[in-house]
């Protein structure tokens, strides 16, 4: 049986699977799965705070005890800085991703 799900996006805001990621996990979250989303690659960028539906989600996840995280080296080949991301993202390193997928029952990727 599932109880948890990891959502991975890499996809940038304003590409349908970025949205999508983030609906999925808003989804299970609300019906009481452990949830956490991992934002890699260009998918960084959807935690910019950018004004539109995707921040309003992220939010609502985030005042609603979701897990988000952010992946270190990909903000840093972007030039996005820990202070321009929304509240309530954790931080970690590349190598942190594989434990965090691994304690999940189910990692699915956008």
């Amino acid at each position: 049986m599932i109880n948890s799900v990891c959502f991975v996006v890499a996809k940038p805001v304003g590409l349908e699977q970025g949205s999508l990621g983030i609906r999925s996990a808003w989804a299970c979250h609300q019906n009481g799965f452990e949830t956490r989303i991992i934002y890699s690659e260009d998918g960084v960028w959807c935690l910019t705070g950018n004004p539109g539906y995707h921040t309003s989600m992220l939010n609502d996840f985030v005042a609603e005890e979701g897990e988000v995280y952010a992946i270190r080296e990909d903000l840093e080949r972007r030039g996005i800085a820990e202070d321009d991301l929304i509240d309530g993202v954790e931080v970690v390193d590349a190598a942190d991703v594989v434990e965090l997928c691994e304690e999940m029952d189910s990692v699915n990727y956008f």
